[in-house]
């Protein structure tokens, strides 16, 4: 279930700790979530921001309209043979996170894309 909250503050949703506020906040944990919250009428009438980890965003005033948290999360193999692997991932998981999961499986390649800024 969506639920929408009124004046949040952004502060513990951003890696330089800008205190703002969101006009409208949400959280989003699957597809389903998402897909209902296209039909709900603040989404259709508010301009709107999708946030993750929130290193890649620097708020510089009050943000007027709707901030998404997407905090969808998963990690499954689409396909694996000996050469490769095809895999899906939620795009609310956290990108060191993943290649630490990546690592432990003996994935090669992903490695060196630890720690990258987001």
């Amino acid at each position: 279930m969506i639920t929408v909250q009124e004046q949040i503050s952004l502060q513990p949703f951003n890696t330089f700790g800008i205190d703002v506020t969101a006009k409208y906040f949400t959280i989003v944990r699957s597809k389903d979530e998402l897909i209902a919250l296209f039909q709900l009428p603040v989404f259709q009438s508010e301009k709107h921001i999708l946030l993750g980890a929130g290193s890649n965003v620097l708020f510089t005033q009050d943000f007027d309209g709707l901030v998404i948290k997407n905090e969808i999360k998963g990690i499954a193999i689409v396909e694996e043979n000996e050469t490769e692997v095809v895999v899906e991932v939620g795009a609310g998981e956290g990108w060191h996170d993943f290649v630490l999961y990546a690592i432990n499986k003996n994935w090669g390649g992903i490695e060196n894309l630890s720690l990258i800024p987001g």
